[in-house]
């Protein structure tokens, strides 16, 4: 069996502020397999985007710091690399794609500078594997490779030229110029329509399939998991509470928190009245609940449910939850 691409164990990272000690990620574990489109799927503040950033050790310090884990990419911790080197990483053997493009592009630049920008520092000074001469043809490729019409002449074009569904291909252009081996999409179909979010979902399961490139996804639509990932990753108030390939868990989910994710989503042709909620408030991740920090929503919660923090259990071939209905390996 191959070795996994990039491998999660206990990854922590906390804020440290006047108030407290944010513990945004509290000890998240998963793996990424080659050509892999793995999703993280959860509520707005549950620690996805943060999981991200400390791949990619962009956590602002202070207050965020990584205080424990390891982040294992081909082999190697990431943490244990020098700021330098991390610097080289990026852009080449993994790329993030962030949520807003419309903030993420610098408007006194044209697209094409802004696409050079990486090939030039990673391509031609660091790795010497193109000349300068090559960059513009190289710019232009990329920009054929994501389907922006008539490339030869948007390339001089400056980003408020650009349609919201251009400006996210722009910057899929930028992170894919280098050819990086996993490609993390932070809500990459947030700042754009329906009709736009479809062609972008396309195109990076094209992408996927040409360059053979792993993808991340982060997102809280269940429509972007169900259609694009192979396995998917369910993130609770810091924790993944759920994990499990892509067809077991719409079809068998276990953790009640899965299960009324899934229940919210309307149905197209269902006669319902009122949608369903998940009742109760997000939890302070300063002072979280004791036990299981989904117990004070949850309409299973036991006793131990408020005592003990739930294990991660294995109950199928991939399927994983952090459960107490599960403990001792019953399926329930």
């Amino acid at each position: 069996m191959s070795k996994p691409l990039l491998k999660v164990q206990g990854l922590k990272t906390y804020f440290f502020l006047e108030r407290g000690v944010v513990k945004a990620v509290d000890g998240v574990d998963f793996e990424i397999k080659k050509g892999e489109i793995f999703g993280v799927v959860g509520e707005t503040g549950c620690g996805k985007s943060v999981t991200a950033l400390s791949i990619l050790r962009l956590v602002q310090s202070p207050p965020g710091k990584i205080v424990e884990g390891k982040i294992i990419f081909e082999g190697e911790n990431l943490l244990k690399k020098s700021k330098e080197r991390m610097r080289k990483i990026r852009g080449t053997k993994i790329s993030m794609i962030f949520q807003d493009p419309h903030t993420s592009l610098d408007p006194v630049f044209t697209v094409g500078h802004q696409i050079a920008e990486p090939i030039e520092l990673h391509q031609v000074i660091e790795q010497h594997l193109i000349s300068a001469d090559e960059v513009p043809k190289k710019v232009i490729e990329m920009l054929k490779l994501v389907k922006i019409p008539d490339p030869e002449h948007r390339v001089v074009e400056y980003p408020h030229q650009f349609s919201g569904g251009m400006k996210q291909r722009t910057m899929i252009a930028m992170m894919l110029s280098c050819n990086p081996s996993l490609l993390i999409a932070d809500e990459p179909t947030t700042a754009v329509d329906v009709t736009i979010q479809a062609q972008i979902l396309d195109l990076m399961r094209e992408l996927r399939r040409k360059l053979g490139t792993s993808i991340l996804i982060i997102t809280h639509n269940l429509g972007v998991i169900a259609e694009m990932c192979d396995r998917v990753a369910v993130m609770y108030a810091g924790n993944i509470v759920e994990q499990a390939d892509i067809m077991t868990l719409f079809e068998s989910p276990k953790h009640p928190y899965t299960r009324a994710l899934l229940a919210a989503v309307p149905k197209v042709g269902a006669k319902k009245g009122e949608l369903e909620s998940i009742t109760g408030m997000v939890p302070s991740l300063i002072t979280p609940p004791p036990g299981c920090k989904f117990h004070p929503r949850c309409p299973h919660a036991m006793d131990i449910c408020r005592k003990k923090f739930p294990q991660m259990i294995k109950i199928g071939k991939e399927h994983l939850v952090s459960c107490h209905l599960y403990s001792g390996g019953a399926k329930k």
